[in-house]
């Protein structure tokens, strides 16, 4: 396994560890029940996960756009003090999502 692949995985598994945490634990239920915000928050991920595992490009295009509005979401929770490090996290695994995306298809475009 190479490094964007590594890189992948942890930024997959880091966006939907912190999202089930965060959904469930860390998120006071003011607005929606855990279950609706994890629903809409960790569907995106799941539904790439076949083709991820078994390396399709589509899912790694797919996995590399939806990575960008986890990014967006956490520089916008940044902004809110109780967050913060929540949000970090979502920032570093979204990015961190984004680049071995984008780099295993740049491999696999020029073997």
């Amino acid at each position: 396994m190479n490094l964007s692949r590594i890189a992948a995985w942890v930024g997959y598994l880091g966006l939907l560890g912190l999202w089930i945490a965060w959904a469930t634990v860390f998120a006071p239920a003011r607005h929606a029940p855990a279950s609706i915000i994890l629903g809409i928050a960790a569907l995106p991920l799941l539904i790439a996960l076949r083709g991820f595992l078994y390396d399709r490009r589509g899912s790694f295009i797919w996995l590399g756009l939806i990575s960008l509005v986890y990014f967006i979401h956490g520089v916008g929770a940044a902004t809110d003090a109780s967050q913060r490090t929540l949000a970090g996290l979502e920032i570093v695994f979204s990015l961190c999502l984004f680049g071995g995306a984008l780099v295993r298809l740049r491999m696999r475009e020029n073997p």
